[in-house]
């Protein structure tokens, strides 16, 4: 039996139909009256029509121009895990551009899919777990559907037109609208060719070729396009989840990478754009660690980072080894914070200095060691590099902060009475450039080329290099600092976030408690008059038979 909502909507189909058939036979009575040579032109004029459609079609199909190209997720955070897990993410795209469309409107496709995917990349991060999903919380898992969710929805509603009004049973019928159009046109092409035989031989091959390829592409693109959308943001965050930055929640994930990102409210659109303005998410700050040994001009250096900024309000000492310092470049929005450490021996830093050094690298986002150029001795420097290292190949979920070893006291190289900057130590031609230049060289080879060399001259009267090679290059990493920042960040908050949150929820329960065990208190007041009393017990009495 047909729904009643149904006959009702193939009555209407019916009877929209019929003036577009009865217009329809009647352009062929009229084409088939005209002379050959004007039915010729109109013809001609048709197959050229046609045939536009057919190069268009395939070209922007092809192409992925005819739909929105499915575009990934933000992985600027990704670690070089990541990195390797979102392969598996590419596979599964991959084989899925070979599969039958059909599959893809089945809901159970996408159920089957995302478990398949949430126990492949759960066995990639914990390879040596029987259950490595077994290891996500409840939350987590949550976050994941939330914000694949949320992002689905959003593509759908703004980049499908009608989307709103896509039924289930629509999207199941989508891939048979080509096996629709073939079953209906060869009633159209039987009745054509008895009235128009040439005709309708013309147009039954140009409509194979445009129309009929055309809807046989798209019927498949369409399915293929959201489904490709679904592993884009399903592996990402199960990439996320697995990486450990789902612990914070879904929403404050969102707040913290969009202000990573340097954008506004907690749905990444700028303020403007919204009818009702969200409170501006605070930026994550980048922090700049300093470390050298001693003498190696680590001071000169923040006082020409920091410039006439210095004040005794910005020195923030944080332990005994560190103090904190606040820059704000000209141009520059970000907020970059000044980690300065205490300088090393040549035997390399104490244990105890160490363990505060890994410690203010772990939350550092650039590192800049101070080289000595006139220092020959580099073993410590080495060794302390090495220990940082190793500290962030054991906590594969962090990045390792950029890099930068910034040889000071480049004036004092031969020939040292001279300085005459500004000087080309990419090009050299004079001598104190190719000094500079060899003494780079050196520097790079003795860390290991681990780090890009910037000279520079600290000495008061002579500063040269700071403004001009190291803060440009501060700012060309600024973006990739961000990642690790909010990296960082989720690390930090999701760790207190564990027993912060553990102790709100045991306040609650034992206030919910409380407030049970206080209202089920009986309460004695004292009674009136004996009449009074009497009447209570005789209550009670009657209410316990």
């Amino acid at each position: 039996m047909i729904p009643i909502a149904r006959w009702r909507l193939i009555v209407l189909a019916i009877l929209g139909a019929v003036p577009l058939l009865v217009l329809l036979v009647l352009g062929v009575v009229w084409l088939w009256q005209l002379p050959w040579e004007a039915r010729l032109s109109v013809y001609l004029g048709l197959l050229a029509f046609w045939s536009a459609t057919a190069i268009l079609s395939w070209h922007w199909q092809i192409g992925g121009n005819l739909l929105p190209r499915p575009k990934p997720p933000d992985q600027f955070a990704y670690s070089d895990r990541d990195k390797e897990a979102w392969k598996l993410v590419l596979s599964r795209i991959e084989k899925a551009a070979q599969e039958d469309p059909q599959k893809f409107v089945a809901i159970q496709t996408y159920l089957d899919t995302g478990r398949e995917m949430a126990q492949e990349l759960a066995q990639f991060y914990h390879p040596a777990a029987k259950d490595p999903v077994g290891k996500l919380t409840v939350l987590e898992v949550l976050a994941v559907i939330q914000l694949a969710s949320e992002d689905l929805w959003e593509l759908l509603d703004e980049k499908l037109p009608g989307s709103h009004l896509l039924t289930i049973d629509q999207w199941r019928a989508l891939p048979k609208a080509a096996e629709w159009y073939r079953t209906v046109m060869p009633l159209y092409w039987a009745g054509s060719a008895i009235l128009d035989p040439i005709g309708a031989l013309i147009r039954y091959t140009a409509s194979r070729v445009g129309i009929g390829s055309f809807v046989d592409r798209l019927q498949k693109n369409v399915v293929l396009w959201f489904y490709t959308n679904f592993l884009l943001r399903m592996g990402h965050y199960l990439i996320e989840v697995n990486s450990g930055r789902l612990k914070i929640g879904a929403r404050r994930y969102r707040e913290l990478v969009a202000a990573a990102r340097g954008q506004s409210g907690t749905d990444g659109q700028p303020a403007e754009s919204r009818a009702e303005p969200e409170p501006r998410t605070k930026p994550i700050p980048i922090q700049i660690t300093v470390l050298g040994r001693v003498k190696a001009g680590k001071s000169s250096l923040i006082n020409a980072l920091l410039g006439e900024q210095r004040a005794a309000t910005d020195v923030l000492p944080l332990t005994k080894e560190i103090t904190r310092y606040h820059l704000k470049p000209k141009g520059i929005e970000d907020s970059l914070t000044i980690l300065d450490t205490v300088g090393y021996g040549n035997e390399g830093p104490r244990q105890d200095q160490l363990q505060e050094t890994l410690e203010a690298a772990r939350n550092s986002d650039i590192l800049l060691i101070v080289l000595n150029a006139r220092d020959p001795g580099r073993q410590a420097d080495v060794m302390l590099l090495d220990a940082i290292e190793n500290y962030f190949r054991t906590r594969p979920e962090l990045r390792r902060p950029h890099l930068f070893a910034v040889m000071t006291h480049i004036d004092l190289l031969p020939p040292s009475l001279e300085w005459q900057p500004p000087y080309d130590f990419q090009k050299p031609t004079r001598t104190k450039e190719k000094n500079i230049a060899e003494a780079c060289e050196v520097v790079k080879q003795s860390l290991g080329n681990r780090a890009a060399v910037v000279p520079v001259c600290t000495q008061s009267g002579k500063l040269y290099g700071v403004e001009e090679f190291l803060l440009p290059l501060i700012v060309s990493v600024l973006d990739e600092s961000r990642a690790i920042a909010l990296l960082r960040t989720i690390k930090n908050e999701s760790d207190a976030r564990a027993l912060n949150r553990l102790w709100d929820q045991l306040l609650h329960a034992g206030g919910k408690i409380l407030d049970v065990l206080l209202s089920n208190r009986p309460t004695i007041s004292p009674p009136s008059s004996p009449g009074q009393l009497y009447a209570s017990h005789s209550t009670s009495d009657k209410r316990e038979a």
